[in-house]
């Protein structure tokens, strides 16, 4: 497993386990609704675990979210830093020529 693969569960991982704590829901309660087994739960949550996209989707159905919702968590801060490279690059070739002085503004 890669770095960037280990990042990507993590991000995923903490985002399950930030949305079932504020539903406060335990590990318990999602086996008993979802028979996903608490051990595999917490791999998951703690990016110790490559989830397949199904099992993701299960568990978001234990969880009563959207699965969108679990992934614009998890990379929120990855697409709003893309967006501001994309702001930066687009402007970064563009130089002020002949920037007016004070004294021109005048």
């Amino acid at each position: 497993m890669t770095q960037n693969e280990t990042d990507i569960y993590q991000k995923i991982g903490n985002a399950l386990k930030e949305i079932r704590k504020e539903k406060k829901l335990t590990l318990q309660y999602i086996q008993k609704i979802s028979a996903l087994h608490p051990a595999n739960i917490s791999k998951v949550e703690n990016g110790k675990s490559n989830p397949s996209i199904g099992w993701i989707i299960h568990y978001c159905n234990a969880l009563d979210v959207d699965p969108n919702e679990v992934f614009i968590r998890a990379f929120a801060e990855d697409f709003k830093s893309q967006q501001l490279d994309r702001i930066f690059d687009k402007f970064a070739s563009y130089q002020v020529e002949n920037k007016p002085t004070e004294k021109d503004k005048l």
